[in-house]
């Protein structure tokens, strides 16, 4: 009788200590992500910058000098206006108030394209971190290991396969990454009012050698009714070195509350 007792203790003790720890991993998982400053998963719905690109520091950065033949289509393409729009569906950069008829200016309807291009990708790089959809979110089943160096976070879902590295004050380190794409990145993060802001992250094809990045972006930011946006982007590609700077001013955001609305009955 005795032997049964202490049996049933052991296997009482054993279940209450799994329970404790998928608490504690859940709970973890939770605290980690209110550190993190996400403005899309807050009250931003949406919004919208003045966008400036100096294309003769560009070129000086690029080259080292502007060429003579390049002048007429950089004056040409600097008096371009551009506005960037930002949902959580990613970024989009137009001319204002419309498009511009480059077609006889050298090379301006591509770099005019190039630079929408990259300008785009600068804050969709930012925008997975601005949702806080790094972190596992469910149904993404989730495992938490301890390690000296902080922690190991392997994630499996639906087209899911990832394993992220957490200093031990919860900010991500790095990425690897097998579905939806075999990739990795290299994270940095700054304290900001509202909590850790990305400050830079590089990336790269799969998820072997992580010193072998194909681009790294670089940001800084600036209050907006109580939101920190980008204020600066910097989009480097290592290949190339070229490296494509810009600021974000005179934006206005958009708020609102998510309503989640129930389908009708058939």
């Amino acid at each position: 009788m005795r032997r049964m007792s202490l049996l049933f203790a052991a296997v009482s003790i054993s279940l209450l200590a799994f329970s404790q720890s998928t608490e504690t991993d859940e709970a973890l998982l939770a605290r980690t992500r209110s550190l993190y400053d996400a403005p899309f998963a807050r009250q931003l719905v949406s919004f919208d910058c003045a966008l400036q690109f100096d294309w003769k520091q560009h070129f000086l950065d690029t080259l080292g000098v502007v060429p003579p033949d390049a002048v007429p289509t950089i004056q040409r393409l600097q008096v371009i206006q551009h506005r960037v729009f930002v949902d959580r569906s990613g970024a989009v950069v137009s001319e204002i108030p419309k498009a511009t008829d480059l077609s006889g200016v050298p090379h301006g309807e591509d770099l005019e394209k190039v630079l929408q291009d990259f300008a785009s990708a600068g804050i969709n790089a930012w925008l997975p971190f601005a949702i806080n959809e790094i972190l596992p979110i469910k149904p993404t089943k989730f495992t938490v290991k301890r390690e000296d160096a902080g922690y190991k976070v392997v994630m499996a879902g639906s087209n899911v396969s990832a394993t992220l590295t957490l200093l031990p004050d919860m900010r991500i380190a790095n990425v690897k990454s097998e579905l939806p794409e075999s990739l990795h990145f290299i994270t940095d993060f700054v304290s900001g009012p509202n909590g850790y802001l990305l400050q830079s992250v590089k990336v790269g094809p799969g998820t072997g050698d992580q010193n072998k990045s194909n681009a790294r972006f670089d940001y800084t930011f600036q209050n907006v009714q109580g939101f920190q946006l980008p204020a600066t982007a910097a989009v480097t590609q290592y290949a190339s070195g070229e490296k494509w700077f810009y600021t974000l001013t005179d934006c206005k955001t958009m708020t609102g509350i998510k309503v989640n609305v129930r389908a009708p009955n058939p």
